[in-house]
Formats: structure tokens, sequence, C-alpha cells
């Protein structure tokens, strides 16, 4: 009788589509969050999965939900997918003229 192989799952790292980075590679979660919402940004988007695998963690959506309450120059926008997935990006929010803006630098009498 022959033996059959168990069958075995990808790793996770292996995880590709065309809104996520490779996997980081980082000693601490704190760090891996620092280098991740850098790279957000800077512009580049991603999907939930893509994020866990960045981070090395299963809680993205919680991430992204704590990474709302504390970055205050930049929102978070939702993209769905058809998949039923959805690409995070972060948007710079535009700074408000006020009524002095740009006059920092002129000469005062």
């Amino acid at each position: 009788m022959k033996k059959r192989k168990a069958a075995v799952a990808a790793p996770i790292s292996t995880y590709k589509d065309s809104h996520n980075s490779a996997l980081i590679q980082a000693d601490t979660q704190k760090v891996r969050k620092a280098i991740v919402l850098e790279m957000l940004k800077e512009g580049m988007q991603a999907t939930a999965m893509g994020l866990n695998v960045m981070l090395g963690a299963n809680d993205a959506r919680r991430w992204m939900t704590e990474v709302r309450r504390k970055t205050q120059d930049y929102i978070v926008k939702t993209y769905p997918l058809r998949d039923r997935r959805v690409v995070y990006r972060l948007v710079q929010v535009p700074a408000e003229p006020t009524l002095f803006s740009g006059q920092e630098d002129a000469d005062h009498e």
C-alpha cells in the first residue's frame, strides 16, 4: 500500500496581489507597525490580508481603526473591491489657509 503525503498549506508570507507589498522583516511588532504606517503615508495601498502579512499579525482592521484615531494630518480612505475585500489608503488632509498664512516670512516694520 502506498502512503499518501499530507497536504501542507502554503505559508501566508507568499500571499501577494496587486494591492500588497512583500513581508516586512523587523524584530518587533511596534517597528513593523511604524514601517507600515510610513509606507501608507507615502502612498502605498493595501488590503487587510496584505497588512496582516506585513505586520505579521491577524488584526489589520483593528490596527486601521487605531490609525484613524491617532493620525492627525491623514485620513483613512477605503475602496471596496468586487470580491468583498477592501483597499486601505492614507490621504493627506489639505491644510486650510488662514488669514495670515504666507506672511510669516514677510518683513514687518
